[in-house]
């Protein structure tokens, strides 16, 4: 099975998969909105294993961004790199996912990637809850019907307008609090972040599946799912390479 390159980029972090659905090595950058071409390519063959890309390895890469100011630099950055074809998540892509919400243009090429995986992975109806930068519900019924989602704040974004906005509340570290009353202001702000978001995290899924009436599989994934997934109290299933899965998936539904 040959590697492909998936690249995701985020508003905070981009994520570049080197491999295929049965291992993924992952490199992650942070996003910088004025980056150009020239410099992503020198920063792809600093870091990014040869081996793994070489003409015998790989087949081609495909980028799904939600940072249209440095989209054209990454795809250019990763053809110099690579001499395959890029594919880009966007419109006129075959996905395999009938997007049926009022503009199907508004969804975001991370969200259409994090459904495909999820479908292929569930293959029934599945609810994927990505924990990035925002907090973002997807729905998709067995049909593989993209029938919509929620966009929350995420968890760091919650921390960062809380430190921000207040005087004396400071950063802490984005771990599981010892208990949910927390004895100092360190763990009560952990407290807040971390078991409010998932309990927020677990009643919107309990209206989501009351709404939808269909008894869906529960994908938890992103940077900090690995965090919030184990204390839910709706089961649920961590993948840490969904997206990846899913722009796989895509690229070789176009080629």
């Amino acid at each position: 099975m040959k590697n492909i390159i998936a690249i995701d980029v985020g508003n905070t972090e981009t994520t570049v998969g080197v491999g295929n659905s049965l291992e993924w090595k992952s490199y992650r950058y942070t996003t910088r909105k004025a980056i150009t071409s020239d410099e992503l390519f020198m920063m792809f063959k600093t870091t990014i294993d040869p081996e793994s890309v070489n003409s015998e390895n790989l087949d081609g890469s495909i980028i799904c961004s939600v940072v249209p100011q440095i989209t054209d630099s990454v795809a250019e950055a990763t053809k110099k790199f690579t001499s395959r074809l890029v594919h880009i998540v966007g419109p006129g892509i075959k996905t395999g996912l009938k997007v049926n919400i009022d503009n199907p243009k508004e969804l975001g090429p991370d969200r259409i990637a994090n459904s495909v995986g999820g479908y292929k992975k569930a293959q029934k109806s599945v609810i994927i809850v990505d924990l990035g930068t925002a907090t973002t519900f997807d729905v998709v019924n067995e049909n593989k019907e993209y029938l919509g989602g929620s966009i929350a704040p995420g968890i760091k974004i919650s921390l960062e307008a809380l430190t921000s906005k207040t005087s004396s509340l400071k950063s802490v570290e984005l771990l599981h609090p010892k208990s949910a009353v927390g004895k100092n202001t360190y763990e009560a702000v952990q407290s807040g972040l971390i078991f409010g978001h998932a309990s927020m995290i677990d009643s919107m899924l309990e209206k989501i599946i009351l709404e939808i009436s269909i008894n869906p599989k529960i994908i938890i994934t992103g940077g900090l799912g690995e965090i919030i997934q184990p204390i839910l109290n709706v089961e649920t299933e961590y993948s840490k390479d969904l997206t990846l899965n899913g722009l796989e998936e895509i690229y070789f539904l176009n080629n």
